[in-house]
């Protein structure tokens, strides 16, 4: 992924496949990339080809290039990736992982791939999808943060614009179930999130004027400054980690301060 200041963030169109694979093998049970003999050693004396996996992963690119990686069951509830021996990144080898985390990594991977392919790349367009009140938002804070507090059945005087409060935001969305945030609470998170900021930096709600498809809220401060809740509400509800609030609005409340000097 990548920011320009005050701008979307949006998913990289390179090899989806091999960026959410880099992404994903830090959480591998192996600490090192397997090789292709250890790859053909482990198929030989456990591996079970789980061809509904492997089907999900093939991938057809607009060159026509297919990729086409395997997946394995392995015992001890562990799964064996294999990228695709006829490939030309690195054919053959491959990633041994948890049931709990590859089945997480392949539900993210199909989530990813539908965005893309419906027009919901970038942190705009994903939250116009989802959100039910859009640029109305600006009118609703109140009201948005009273609800998301009563859903995530945390107190209203805990709600205190300070990072602290993100955590505890983070760690009830999470018991909440991403996917039903996502689609009830998205509008409440940009909300939370962009108050923080409007706090911490003085600033006011904005929407963004210049494309009449794609208006949205923003925090103005400073000169000609640009924070943007919904690019750090977007992050933290596409990613594979846990959601830590706390730390992408940092991020961007950094940013935007490194472009105020």
């Amino acid at each position: 992924m990548f920011l320009l200041a005050g701008s979307p963030l949006t998913v990289l169109h390179l090899s989806k496949t091999l960026l959410s694979l880099t992404m994903a093998q830090k959480n591998s049970l192996n600490h090192k990339r397997l090789t292709k003999k250890q790859v053909q050693d482990l198929i030989q004396s456990e591996g079970k080809l789980h061809e509904e996996f492997t089907k999900i992963f093939e991938q057809t690119y607009s060159t026509g290039y297919k990729d086409q990686p395997l997946v394995y069951e392995l015992s001890n509830d562990r799964f064996l990736f294999v990228f695709d021996p006829k490939g030309c990144s690195i054919p053959g080898k491959g990633d041994i992982y948890a049931k709990e985390y590859f089945l997480k990594f392949l539900q993210w991977t199909q989530t990813t791939r539908e965005d893309i392919a419906n027009n919901r790349a970038n942190s705009v367009s994903h939250w116009k999808h989802y959100s039910k009140h859009k640029i109305e938002l600006v009118k609703k804070i109140d009201e948005l943060i009273n609800e998301l507090a009563e859903q995530l059945h945390i107190t209203r005087q805990q709600l205190d614009l300070s990072y602290i409060s993100l955590d505890v935001v983070s760690k009830e969305a999470e018991a909440y179930g991403i996917d039903h945030i996502q689609a009830a609470l998205y509008d409440h998170l940009v909300a939370y999130v962009g108050e923080v900021m409007r706090h911490k930096k003085n600033g006011q709600w904005t929407i963004n004027s210049y494309s009449a498809s794609e208006k949205y809220p923003y925090i103005s401060a400073g000169v000609n400054g640009v924070l943007m809740p919904i690019n750090v509400v977007w992050q933290e509800l596409s990613s594979l980690k846990s959601m830590d609030l706390r730390k992408e609005t940092a991020n961007d409340i950094r940013r935007f301060s490194l472009e105020q000097r």
